[in-house]
Parts: C-alpha cells; structure tokens; sequence
C-alpha cells in the first residue's frame, strides 16, 4: 500500500469513527428554571429576597450552578427527581456566589423528553428552627440608644412614608460637612448568637449616597468593653438593593455573651452632594 493509500485509509477510518460519535450522541431534553419566590411564616419579616443563583441536580446527577432564570439541556428522559438549592451573592459581589444554607431547597418530580422544554417555578422559605432578630423603622427607630460618635446632629431618623421600602417608614441618614461621621449602637436588644457550623446571615435592603459599614458590636465577661465587628461594608446604590452577609466566622471568633447591632459611616468629600444620605429597612439577624 503506498503512502497515498495509507493516508486515504486513515481518513475514511476517522470519518468513520466521527460518523459513530454522531449516531450515539443522545438528545438532550431541557429545563427552564426561574427565579425563586420566597415565602415567610408569622415573625420571619420581609419575604423580599434576591435570590440569584441556583444548584441544580436531576437524578443524583449534578448540572452545576445557573444564575437564574437560566435554560438548562440536561441527559435525563421520563421521570425525574429536581432538586434545587438556593443561593445568593454574598457581600454584595456580582461574582461572589453562596448557597442559602438557611433556606430550604427546593425539589419537584417532573417528566422530561428529548428536545423539549419543562418549566420550573421554584420556591423556597427558611428552614423550621431559625432565630430571627428583626429591625423595621415602621414608627419607630432604635439605632439611637448609644451614640457612639459624640454628635447628636447625627441620627438614623425615619424616612418619610414616601421613601420608605416596606411598611412606614425606613431608616435615614443624613450627613455633611459640619456633621461628618455616624456610628449608632442598638442598646435596647440583646442578641444571643451561639458559636455555629452553620451561617450567621444578616440581610439587609437600603439605599444610599455613600459607603457604610453594619455589623455587631459584642459584650462578654466582667468588663463589658465593647468588640466592635462592623465588618459587613456596603458600597453605594442609587436603588433599593439586598444585601447578605456571613457572619459566622466573626461570631466563633469573639464568642461574646451578646451582640449589639451597630451601623457607621463617614461623609464623603469627594462625592459633589453637600448632603448625603443613607436609607436602610428589613435588617435581620439569622441563625440557627
């Protein structure tokens, strides 16, 4: 056999492999998963939430995380078992994604054929046997028992009922040149939150001109000095936006009998407003 032939025979045999590969190539059926709904019990507050990513897995078979709603063709024909975990940016990263260890994920028995599209509208809630600390400003604002700051020109007053998120009222802060800085300390509630394996989450909907940090202020031992871990900092928005933050490793590190909710911030010099202002609502404490 010459070279040519040689060469002639190897190309037929790959064409013929690759015509092998196609015919065996099974056809895949698909899902369209869409954004969660969430739901709450008496005393679990807002039900809003931004729940963007998803962890699918059909059949104890993992298709990996979509940031939802997201098309899906998955190898699965007939009935099948979808499950679904929850999840969320965290720290408010474009990128940074967790799953909602808290929420109760969500499954479905469905029944998929190939080249078709099922349709998936999960919904989700948080798990039975949660502790809630729940901070709303309908009426009332709370984070002006202990001025940490020596100013009293800087408060978190109450929005009006037109700027609010839900309910009444939001938390507002307003600062300026004259009156720089805010740091706000809850001293009417102790938060009681246990080392844990699990997330600490504070969530959080605001609003604002400026960055911010909230986070919890502890108190252990005799001499009650404070740990201040306002560790969650919060970039500017110029709409209402969900927040979460994970405060798990804070909490095992400190051990502290109990926790104050605490929020501060600064005036900007370089942002042209000569008033700049912060508005905040739903803040909740959750853990197990």
């Amino acid at each position: 056999m010459t070279n040519t032939h040689r060469l002639l025979a190897a190309i037929v045999f790959i064409a013929g492999l690759g015509s092998c590969d196609v015919q065996d190539e099974k056809i895949p059926s698909y899902v369209y998963v869409d954004k969660f709904s969430f739901t709450v019990r008496p005393g679990e507050g807002t039900a809003h939430q931004n729940l963007t990513d998803g962890w699918i897995t059909i059949n104890s078979h993992y298709y990996g995380a979509y940031e939802l709603p997201a098309w899906i063709p998955v190898l699965e024909e007939g009935p099948c078992k979808l499950f679904l975990v929850p999840g969320y940016r965290q720290n408010g990263s474009i990128s940074n994604t967790f799953q909602y260890a808290l929420l109760e994920p969500y499954s479905d028995s469905i029944f998929l054929t190939a080249r078709k599209t099922d349709t998936i509208r999960p919904v989700t809630g948080y798990q039975a046997g949660l502790y809630f600390s729940i901070f709303n400003f309908d009426g009332a604002t709370f984070l002006n028992s202990q001025d940490r700051d020596g100013d009293v020109e800087t408060t978190v007053q109450l929005s009006t009922n037109a700027e609010s998120f839900e309910g009444s009222n939001s938390g507002l802060i307003e600062l300026n040149s004259a009156h720089p800085y805010l740091f706000a300390e809850d001293r009417l509630n102790n938060l009681i939150i246990p080392q844990s394996v699990d997330p600490i989450i504070l969530e959080l909907n605001f609003k604002s001109d400026i960055p911010f940090s909230i986070g919890l202020v502890g108190y252990k031992g005799s001499s009650q000095q404070p740990e201040d871990h306002l560790d969650a900092h919060v970039l500017p928005k110029n709409v209402w936006t969900k927040v979460y933050f994970d405060f798990q490793s804070i909490v095992n590190l400190s051990n502290s009998d109990y926790y104050h909710l605490a929020i501060k911030a600064n005036f900007d010099p370089a942002n042209s407003l000569a008033v700049q202002r912060i508005l905040i609502d739903n803040i909740k404490v959750i853990h197990r």
